[in-house]
């Protein structure tokens, strides 16, 4: 099996596999920072969303982290996710909800290099740079996703959530889009 080792051939990869061999190809990802300069983008105050490449079949993008920040408790609005760390290190924890009540399923360190997989059926998760300085993760989708349930920690409950993009090809946008 050829380890990937760089963006232009990922995206090679992932523009002439079916959807079936994603989770291969997810496993064949051994990319430096430096490959993904142009995309990584970064703000003090959230972390980013970096499209690399959007098509009809699957959804790249880069997130770039800043020390201690987290996303909200979500779901993948259906989808199926792998998560690639390059740089850096990410605390993955999981939750199940139950009689509209969410319980903590498990807890995962990811560091450079390593890989996970989520989806609904698995339950929500949230991400967390747990890294002394910055760290970059990527996600692919198996589709776009353009909206996806949101934990409200003050309700207690899932709320719809449109998504947004900080760069999109590179490009940093005026507006998230």
């Amino acid at each position: 099996m050829r380890v990937i080792t760089d963006l232009s051939g990922l995206i090679k990869e992932l523009d002439k596999s079916s959807k079936d061999e994603y989770a291969a190809i997810g496993a064949k990802l051994n990319i430096p920072p430096n490959q993904l300069q142009q995309y990584s983008h970064w703000n003090s105050k959230f972390y980013t969303r970096n499209c690399i490449k959007r098509t009809d079949h699957y959804e790249l993008i880069l997130l770039c982290w800043e020390e201690g920040q987290v996303t909200p408790i979500h779901c993948h609005g259906g989808e199926e996710c792998w998560v690639y760390v390059i740089e850096g290190s990410l605390k993955e924890t999981h939750y199940l909800l139950d009689n509209q009540k969410l319980s903590l399923e498990n807890v995962e360190i990811l560091s450079k290099g390593e890989k996970s997989f989520m989806c609904d059926e698995l339950g929500f998760h949230k991400l967390a740079n747990i890294n002394e300085g910055r760290s970059i993760s990527l996600h692919l989708y198996m589709d776009p996703i353009n909206s996806c349930g949101k934990f409200d920690e003050k309700t207690k409950k899932f709320e719809q959530v449109d998504l947004s993009y900080y760069s999109y090809e590179g490009k940093r946008v005026t507006e998230l889009i």
